[in-house]
Protein backbone atom coordinates (compact mmCIF):
# COMPACT_ATOMS: atom_id res chain seq x y z
CA UNK A 1 0.00 0.00 0.00
CA UNK A 2 1.02 3.22 -1.27
CA UNK A 3 1.36 6.24 1.50
CA UNK A 4 0.27 9.62 0.95
CA UNK A 5 3.17 12.78 1.09
CA UNK A 6 2.12 15.52 3.87
CA UNK A 7 2.35 18.85 2.47
CA UNK A 8 2.32 21.34 5.43
CA UNK A 9 0.65 24.77 4.98
CA UNK A 10 2.08 27.76 6.85
CA UNK A 11 -0.42 28.03 9.13
CA UNK A 12 -0.25 24.44 10.80
CA UNK A 13 3.99 25.00 10.13
CA UNK A 14 3.28 27.94 12.81
CA UNK A 15 0.99 25.87 15.08
CA UNK A 16 3.62 22.87 15.37
CA UNK A 17 5.99 25.14 16.32
CA UNK A 18 3.59 26.82 19.29
CA UNK A 19 3.17 23.87 20.33
CA UNK A 20 6.95 23.53 21.87
CA UNK A 21 6.99 21.56 25.02
CA UNK A 22 2.80 20.70 25.11
CA UNK A 23 4.44 16.86 24.29
CA UNK A 24 0.40 15.26 24.75
CA UNK A 25 -0.57 17.72 22.17
CA UNK A 26 2.40 16.89 19.96
CA UNK A 27 1.91 13.34 20.38
CA UNK A 28 -1.65 13.27 19.35
CA UNK A 29 -1.25 15.70 16.39
CA UNK A 30 1.82 13.76 15.37
CA UNK A 31 -1.05 10.03 15.29
CA UNK A 32 -3.26 12.42 13.32
CA UNK A 33 -1.04 13.42 10.56
CA UNK A 34 0.60 9.27 10.33
CA UNK A 35 -3.08 8.50 10.01
CA UNK A 36 -4.04 10.42 7.45
CA UNK A 37 -0.05 9.60 5.51
CA UNK A 38 -1.15 5.57 5.71
CA UNK A 39 -5.29 6.29 4.85
CA UNK A 40 -4.80 9.36 3.02
CA UNK A 41 -9.16 9.95 2.42
CA UNK A 42 -9.68 7.30 4.63
CA UNK A 43 -7.78 9.00 7.73
CA UNK A 44 -10.95 11.73 7.85
CA UNK A 45 -14.39 12.54 7.16
CA UNK A 46 -15.50 14.34 3.91
CA UNK A 47 -15.87 17.98 3.95
CA UNK A 48 -16.13 19.17 0.68
CA UNK A 49 -16.61 16.31 -2.13
CA UNK A 50 -15.68 19.29 -5.44
CA UNK A 51 -12.62 20.01 -3.42
CA UNK A 52 -11.65 16.73 -1.81
CA UNK A 53 -11.70 18.81 1.93
CA UNK A 54 -11.44 16.43 5.03
CA UNK A 55 -11.08 16.72 8.68
CA UNK A 56 -10.56 14.71 11.05
CA UNK A 57 -11.13 15.26 14.87
CA UNK A 58 -10.29 13.59 18.28
CA UNK A 59 -12.44 13.63 21.15
CA UNK A 60 -10.25 14.27 24.40
CA UNK A 61 -9.03 17.02 23.77
CA UNK A 62 -11.40 17.75 21.19
CA UNK A 63 -9.10 18.87 17.74
CA UNK A 64 -10.10 19.08 14.57
CA UNK A 65 -7.38 18.83 11.95
CA UNK A 66 -8.06 19.57 8.36
CA UNK A 67 -6.53 18.70 5.41
CA UNK A 68 -7.11 18.09 0.77
CA UNK A 69 -6.17 15.14 -0.80
CA UNK A 70 -4.55 15.77 -4.34
CA UNK A 71 -5.08 12.43 -5.45
CA UNK A 72 -2.90 12.36 -8.67
CA UNK A 73 0.21 13.11 -6.69
CA UNK A 74 -0.62 11.41 -3.73
CA UNK A 75 -0.21 14.23 -1.52
CA UNK A 76 -2.53 15.55 1.39
CA UNK A 77 -2.22 19.37 1.82
CA UNK A 78 -2.57 19.99 5.57
CA UNK A 79 -4.02 23.28 6.30
CA UNK A 80 -4.46 23.43 10.07
CA UNK A 81 -5.90 22.18 13.62
CA UNK A 82 -7.94 23.70 16.08
CA UNK A 83 -9.17 23.11 19.20
CA UNK A 84 -13.10 22.98 19.10
CA UNK A 85 -15.00 25.68 20.37
CA UNK A 86 -17.81 26.50 18.73
CA UNK A 87 -19.69 25.64 15.84
CA UNK A 88 -19.58 29.20 14.62
CA UNK A 89 -15.55 28.83 14.72
CA UNK A 90 -15.59 25.56 13.31
CA UNK A 91 -18.13 27.25 10.03
CA UNK A 92 -15.56 30.04 10.31
CA UNK A 93 -12.51 28.31 10.18
CA UNK A 94 -14.02 25.47 7.34
CA UNK A 95 -15.13 28.44 4.88
CA UNK A 96 -11.46 30.03 5.49
CA UNK A 97 -10.00 26.51 4.11
CA UNK A 98 -12.39 26.23 1.44
CA UNK A 99 -10.88 29.10 -0.18
CA UNK A 100 -6.87 27.82 0.34
CA UNK A 101 -8.28 25.03 -1.30
CA UNK A 102 -9.63 26.37 -4.89
CA UNK A 103 -6.48 28.52 -4.28
CA UNK A 104 -4.56 25.18 -4.48
CA UNK A 105 -6.88 24.09 -7.96
CA UNK A 106 -5.61 26.61 -9.62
Amino acid sequence: MESYTLVFDNVILNQLKKLGKDVHLRKIISKMLDKIEILGPRAGKLLDTRLQLYEIKMKHPPIRLYFKILEAKKEVYVFEYEMKTSQEKQKKTIKKIKFKAIELES
